[in-house]
């Protein structure tokens, strides 16, 4: 064991009491269904219970007790570096509306803490995404210019202005002001009261088994005797527990992140970090009542990949103690989140043949936020309100660099593919949609610009571009293929595919 006196928890669960609820016992005839006791489905169900629905919620373990329960618990729209990305590949529409959405969803949460009086921990904070080897100071100011086009609160400093970014050795840092952390098991705990006082039927140990159709409802099996009848489903866990045709298994990349929490002598300044340099790390404050915690995390990988988790707690444990002069850890843990192909969420109808069931998924590692945003679609989706975000996080959307893009800062329509590749630098490569396929292209040093399909030759994962390397990386079993396809590394045995480019 990496450690003999931490023990295996979420610092999240160990100091704060959990809520207990029963197992289903009887059959159930309700408006709405939500599975998924997790801050996504929590949220959906209580909001769907304030507009006057008849709710179960459902949880096929323990409420909190999954990613929510192990999350850092910021609660920002600063998520990495995603706003010049989107910029580039969608345009302005597309940026400024993922950014309002989280926004919107951190606003709802902080009114929930207001409105309910949930004790949870929650503090205003600014949140940092910090360089260290001056690699990304580049990337942080286009990051910071696309916050001006969005509207986003922050600005590129060049030193940290609290104790915890002084111990990181920064060379370049990018704020977002007036975002939040706060305990997150402590505040499902107050919105679960809530929803029991709108009158919300809550079933621990309760595994939807299968859902079909019944006239108007729905009839919903489970690991119990009993059935509960919905007009409306609501699909909120991790994994989309119904997969029609396979779309969300082909769709979905997991992946596991590790966290240790340390007991702390001193209160550390607050502030949210996380680098944009590799090996990722990310940063906060955490307080149990009695004294400060300091949470890093990092070390995020393809779940079950056969390197060492053992490994990767000592290796957190070994730049903890080098960075901030830490002991012990007294709690470590893992998170597992799932990722989509275009960096935005799966949250709206499930499946377009059948309607009345609904999904939430894939919050790329942001899910609380994002969280918030999805609760008031799906609650507008079932109310049958129009709502700014559906097409946006439509699981079914169709990107197209002709029709994503919407205007740029000055009015202009997004640039054109070919205008991208004319300013695309040597040696760089982006991403984007060629005729409906996720494609990368890289310009080589003599010029030549090569099409590739994003699809590794192993077993199909889709590679991501590695700016330090210049290479393409695939998250699921970690070919590693040059910037024009060639193989460097496998298990894959072939370059990939090319792509024609389009006329």
């Amino acid at each position: 064991m990496f450690n003999q006196t931490a023990v295996n928890r979420s610092f999240w669960r160990a100091t704060a009491h959990t809520a207990s609820y029963t197992k289903l016992g009887q059959d159930v005839t309700v408006d709405v269904m939500v599975a998924g006791g997790g801050i996504a489905g929590v949220l959906t169900a209580y909001l769907a219970a304030k507009e006057g629905k008849t709710v179960a919620l459902v949880e096929a373990r323990e409420v909190g007790g999954g990613t929510t329960g192990g999350t850092t618990a910021k609660l920002s729209a600063q998520h990495e570096l995603i706003y010049a990305d989107l910029l580039q590949t969608y345009g302005l529409d597309v940026a400024k509306l993922y950014y309002q959405a989280n926004a919107e969803g951190l606003q709802l949460i902080r009114d929930l803490v207001k409105d309910l009086a949930i004790e949870c921990d929650f503090e205003p904070m600014t949140s940092y995404v910090y360089s260290q080897k001056g690699k990304h100071a580049r990337q942080l100011e286009q990051e910071a210019e696309a916050y001006k086009k969005v509207g986003a609160p922050g600005d590129v400093q060049q030193e940290m202005p609290l104790d915890i970014g002084r111990h990181l050795d920064t060379d370049s840092v990018l704020t977002m002001e007036n975002q939040a952390q706060f305990h997150p098991v402590k505040f499902l705990n107050g919105v679960l009261h809530a929803l029991e006082d709108e009158g919300g039927h809550i079933y621990q140990h309760t595994m939807v088994e299968d859902v079909q159709k019944r006239g108007d409802s729905f009839r919903v099996t489970t690991n119990t005797p009993y059935t509960i009848t919905a007009k409306q489903v609501i699909i909120a866990t991790l994994f989309p527990a119904m997969d029609p045709h396979s779309f969300y298994s082909n769709r979905l990349k997991p992946v596991t992140s590790h966290l240790l929490a340390f007991p702390s002598d001193k209160h550390l300044g607050g502030g949210m970090y996380i680098s944009a340099d590799d090996p990722k790390r990310t940063v906060r404050e955490a307080w149990d009542g009695k004294r400060s915690y300091l949470l890093v995390g990092g070390e995020t990988h393809p779940t079950g990949d056969s390197h060492s988790t053992e490994e990767r707690y000592a290796t957190l444990l070994h730049y903890a103690q080098q960075t901030f002069g830490t002991g012990d850890p007294v709690d470590y843990w893992s998170e597992h989140e799932l990722l989509t192909p275009d960096r935005l969420p799966y949250v709206g109808i499930l499946d377009e043949e059948q309607e009345g069931m609904y999904v939430m998924t894939g919050f790329n590692k942001w899910g609380l936020t994002n969280a918030g945003v999805s609760s008031k679609l799906i609650v507008d989706l079932l109310l049958g309100k129009d709502n700014p975000y559906e097409k946006l996080f439509h699981p079914h959307r169709s990107w197209s660099t002709e029709t994503a893009g919407g205007s740029d800062a000055n009015g202009n329509t997004a640039p054109s593919l070919t205008e991208q590749v004319k300013e695309l630098a040597a040696g760089d490569a982006f991403t984007t949609e060629v005729e409906g396929k996720q494609t990368g292209i890289y310009k080589d040093d003599r010029g030549t610009v090569h099409y590739l399909d994003l699809s590794c030759t192993h077993l199909g994962c889709e590679v991501r571009w590695n700016d330090g390397d210049a290479t393409w990386d695939c998250p699921c079993h970690g070919s590693i293929f040059s910037g024009s396809g060639e193989v460097l590394a496998g298990p894959a045995k072939q370059p990939l595919q090319r792509v024609k480019p389009p006329q």
